[in-house]
């Protein structure tokens, strides 16, 4: 399929990715388009529609794990979360699409931000801290960060990295 560059290019590949084709995530990642007074409604609308159904889709997986994966030790929530993070990093992949204004970019990737805690919270509201097991669950859960990808990628953005390491007054290394 060619690259998007019009309304209706982008407006099929995002019906596609909605329905969960994660395989057209490369073309709109490629693709470009330019906003005009005469689409830009229709495009953030159906970015947003986009967005809410695979974030509906990432939740039913998230609650399907839950179902599948009876929680007994650290290591079965450990395993859990880290496929609830490997979902998660499409719709973030999306979120951080070029062709996305900054102001649609920031209000998604705050959206995805107050979803991903509240889903969080609500796990650790699960979990009863009377048990010792379940405190250690609890503080796996606020250990597991799901942005780290994005934080990096974002902060990388914002401040350029040093690409030689800082050195102290007797030339050694200091290595963070």
């Amino acid at each position: 399929m060619p690259l998007p560059n019009t309304y209706f290019e982008w407006s099929q590949l995002l019906e596609q990715f909605a329905n969960g084709d994660d395989s057209v995530l490369t073309d709109l990642e490629q693709g470009s388009f330019d906003l005009d007074s005469g689409t830009v409604y229709r495009f953030y609308n159906k970015v947003r529609e986009t967005y809410a159904e695979r974030k509906k889709k990432w939740i039913d997986k998230f609650n399907r794990l839950f179902q599948i994966h009876y929680i007994k030790t650290e290591h079965d929530l450990s395993i859990v979360l880290q496929n609830a993070k490997s979902n998660l990093q499409i719709i973030s992949r999306f979120i951080e699409l070029q062709t996305f204004p900054e102001d649609l970019k920031s209000t998604l990737e705050k959206d995805l931000r107050e979803f991903v805690t509240e889903a969080c919270e609500n796990l650790k509201k699960s979990f009863s801290k009377d048990n010792f097991k379940n405190e250690k669950m609890i503080i796996i859960i606020n250990n597991f960060n799901l942005f780290e990808k994005t934080i990096s990628k974002r902060s990388s953005d914002i401040s350029p990295t040093n690409s030689t390491p800082d050195k102290n007054q007797n030339n050694k290394r200091i290595i963070f």
